[in-house]
């Protein structure tokens, strides 16, 4: 027994807690873009100008993660839910590396979980959206692509740290991270899909193989 000792001190509930609330925002967001963007969508006639329901799908998909956060689940793992995090918290000594691997691999596999769900769901209508994988858009070069996704991702992790180091801020963070990522959407969806997440990205790009 004493071999497995170091399987014991991982910290299972916090990694299940990880993968489901992945799972919840990577299905939340397919969801979301199939609902304002796809095929048939209603939301076209009654919406007509796509800067404004872009705007609104920012809004409604980026409050998927602070959900999460405000959650048991939440309150469990902390509500990384994105790689990007979990590694910036490793690099600042606040995690251990096992408890990074565990981290990393419930998100990346709660990502194809909550892609394979939209898509068993949503079917024709997420395929019209591409199954909402990230990819630059008509016309844009990938080092502009690469550039603007990896500012905004320092923005946002940039953000995070700066709130949750503060006492009076700290329990803004769902707030301010529900904000600035509708409005990071909202400004960038067309150039890059606005993923700023490696788990949101690799999900549906597994499930499609693409």
């Amino acid at each position: 027994m004493q071999k497995h000792s170091w399987w014991q001190r991982l910290h299972w509930p916090e990694y299940g807690s990880e993968l489901l609330g992945t799972t919840f925002l990577v299905f939340i967001v397919l969801s979301v873009v199939t609902l304002m963007f796809g095929s048939g969508s209603p939301l076209a006639t009654v919406l007509p100008n796509r800067s404004a329901r872009r705007l609104m799908t920012g809004l409604i998909l980026a409050a998927s993660g602070p959900l999460v956060a405000i959650s048991p689940l939440g309150k469990l793992s902390g509500a990384h839910l994105n790689p990007a995090l979990s590694l910036a918290f490793w690099l600042q000594g606040k995690m251990h590396p096992h408890d990074l691997v565990g981290y990393l691999a419930s998100q990346l596999l709660g990502a194809v979980l909550g892609a394979g769900v939209a898509v068993l769901i949503w079917k024709e209508r997420v395929a019209s959206v591409h199954n909402g994988i990230t990819a630059p858009g008509m016309g844009y070069p990938i080092w502009s692509v690469f550039l603007i996704e990896m500012g905004l991702t320092c923005l946002l992790v940039l953000a995070i740290f700066l709130f949750l180091s503060s006492h009076r801020l700290m329990h803004w963070t769902p707030f301010m991270t529900w904000l600035l990522v509708a409005f990071f959407y909202w400004l960038v969806a067309p150039i890059s899909g606005s993923s700023l997440n490696p788990a949101r990205s690799f999900g549906p790009a597994l499930v499609s193989w693409f």
